[in-house]
């Protein structure tokens, strides 16, 4: 000790509180310093309670936590106990206390208490970072489970399940709408809008996502909608695209919320992150689409390969049930039409071969499979339908190819010379796909040798 300081000078000059009470909280002694940090404003504090200073949550944490420790352990350290100052401004400081008990049997209690607004604001700072970190774990997770799930959607119907999942844990909204473009040109929808708001409109041109924190948002937002979502009960949303990279919307991801919020980057962008994913989800979707065309379809005339008519057949002859219900396969093969490929050249004979597609998909019905097995013979399978009846559209179909031609053709005659051949569910044993083309192609050739452009038609009978 230098310059004739006392042991009581140096504490009396410390940069922090220190004070010593009893067991009750009653200020005992207490050097300047307490003064400042408490702004006391006196010369003394000693008799009155150290709990006035403190606000309520930290008068509990002092007498349920600090005091029983205190006589239990002994000690308490790097505990941020905040006091109230006269002005009402609140300020955390750092303890650390000491119970020490006399050579009487009297004990109390010694603190020394330093600034804590730099740790409480790092603490703070931590507890957010913790925060964030811990949303950006959640989004994480749900974009994983989302794209795993999304990686083997066989559909459409399987993406608008796993959107609407995905949207609603990721923002808790009270409704969630996905809607996405379908192969057929409409819009397939899932999931339940709030009551009264339309949404069987094309989807909405925008680009962008559109957020709205409050009713005053929407009302500037989508003034159009106001009025029927405040009656919905909605007071926030948020609609997210989903957009392909043409630019071209091809769906969105619509939540609505019955209280205000404020929809931060976290839920837009788990719900950006999520359209992104769906769109090439759609994509490779289309894709697989047209490849699984491709396969069973005739690349000439869009009707079905003979792998397609095939598979097709083979469909209707495993659903068909033992009963009377009656089908047919329906065989034509074009007469006259080696002559136009000879004399007016392939790309005639290719218009011919469209032009033959077009009329027999308007003469059949919508649910008739239509195929080309190559050059320039033609299957139709027709079910529910009796005998008479398919030799009556064999009939149309034979009348349908021989109408004069148009284009590089015009003028050269066109036939069709046509197989039927009618079976029920009851057959037993139930003919394969393959025996009713061949049987159908059988008949054909008989009408061929027999008639040039004539119709033959027979029940199966299994050989």
């Amino acid at each position: 000790m230098t310059g004739g300081e006392s042991a009581a000078d140096l504490v009396d000059a410390a940069p922090a509180a220190i004070l010593a009470v009893d067991m009750t909280g009653v200020v005992l002694v207490h050097n300047r310093k307490t003064l400042d940090w408490l702004g006391a404003g006196e010369d003394s504090l000693v008799g009155r309670n150290l709990t006035e200073w403190m606000p309520p949550a930290a008068r509990m944490l002092y007498e349920t936590q600090v005091v029983p420790r205190l006589v239990e352990k002994g000690r308490v350290r790097e505990l941020v106990l905040e006091i109230r100052r006269p002005d009402g401004s609140r300020h955390p400081l750092l303890v650390n206390a000491d119970r020490r008990v006399d050579d009487a049997g009297s004990a109390r209690i010694v603190i020394v208490a330093m600034d804590a607004i730099g740790r409480s604001a790092f603490e703070r700072e931590l507890v957010e970072t913790r925060r964030t970190a811990d949303a950006a774990h959640r989004e994480l997770a749900l974009l994983q489970d989302a794209t795993g799930r999304l990686a083997v959607a066989r559909g459409l119907e399987d993406l608008g399940r796993v959107l609407i999942d995905a949207a609603g844990q990721a923002t808790q909204s009270a409704w969630t709408v996905v809607r996405l473009a379908d192969h057929g040109g409409g819009v397939s929808t899932w999931g339940d809008p709030p009551f009264g708001v339309d949404q069987d409109e094309g989807l909405r041109a925008g680009s962008d996502q559109v957020i709205c924190h409050d009713p005053d948002d929407i009302v500037r937002t989508l003034p159009g909608s106001a009025h029927a979502l405040n009656r919905a009960g909605v007071e926030s949303l948020i609609l997210t695209p989903v957009v392909r990279q043409d630019g071209r919307v091809i769906g969105e991801i619509c939540c609505w919320f019955r209280r205000p919020r404020t929809l931060g980057p976290d839920e837009a962008g788990t719900l950006v992150a999520l359209a992104r994913q769906a769109e090439r989800v759609v994509e490779h979707l289309r894709l697989q689409d047209r490849l699984r065309h491709d396969a069973s379809h005739d690349g000439l005339t869009g009707l079905f390969n003979r792998a397609g008519l095939s598979a097709r057949l083979t469909e209707l002859l495993t659903t068909a049930d033992l009963s009377e219900r009656s089908s047919a396969v329906i065989f034509l093969d074009l007469d006259g039409f080696k002559a136009i490929n000879d004399l007016r050249g392939h790309s005639a004979g290719d218009e011919v071969l469209r032009t033959v597609a077009e009329r027999l998909v308007r003469v059949c019905r919508s649910g008739d499979a239509i195929g080309r097995l190559g050059g320039d013979e033609f299957v139709i399978v027709v079910d529910h339908v009796d005998r008479d009846d398919a030799s009556g559209l064999a009939g149309r179909v034979r009348d349908a190819v021989s109408a004069p031609l148009a284009g590089a053709a015009e003028g050269m005659p066109l036939s069709a010379s046509v197989g039927v051949i009618s079976w029920t569910g009851a057959d037993d044993p139930r003919p394969s796909a393959d025996e009713l083309i061949s049987a159908a192609d059988e008949e054909m050739y008989t009408a061929k040798r027999l008639l040039s452009g004539g119709v033959r038609s027979r029940t199966w009978l299994h050989r």
